[in-house]
């Protein structure tokens, strides 16, 4: 039995489309750049109290359209001393931006701020600009109990 001509080409014209459409739902792959951020963590007033002070790094801004959000998770990490510098897998396809949050353990307990105690102070900083390759941000520990989506986006 012969499949007559115009069926073929009606079947090459749909897997066309049906290839084109599932290549435009993929997701972008991933890509990574290697960032080393560094910076001093302060407070308003006086020096850093002993403790250690733990950091998240975010992508500031993710997806875009309807899916948009700001603060992407990336990765954690701890530093002894108020000047900290940190290398990491910058997730280019995740974003743009990047933002560091910081919290000093006042209390000891490896945990951010629990019922019982509230006095963890936290800050943020961040660029609007895709890092490469070095960052600087300097974070200042402005208030006590607060996540980064505390102070990012910034109060109108």
């Amino acid at each position: 039995m012969r499949v007559p001509k115009k069926t073929i080409i009606a079947i090459l014209i749909l897997s066309a489309i049906a290839l084109l459409l599932d290549n435009l739902n993929r997701p972008p792959a991933p890509r990574y750049a290697t960032v080393t951020v560094s910076g001093e963590v302060s407070m308003p007033a006086g020096p850093v109290p002993e403790g250690t002070l733990h950091f998240r790094l975010y992508n500031l801004e993710s997806l875009s359209g309807d899916l948009a959000h700001p603060l992407e998770e990336i990765e954690d990490f701890s530093s002894d001393t108020a000047a900290f510098t940190h290398t990491f897998e910058y997730p280019l396809h995740k974003g743009e931006g990047l933002a560091i949050h910081a919290w000093l353990d006042s209390d000891g307990d490896d945990v951010f701020c629990t019922p019982d105690s509230r006095l963890d102070p936290g800050g943020l900083a961040w660029m609007e600009e895709t890092p490469e390759g070095e960052a600087t941000l300097n974070v200042t520990l402005s208030e006590n109990c607060r996540a980064a989506n505390y102070f990012y986006p910034p109060a109108p």
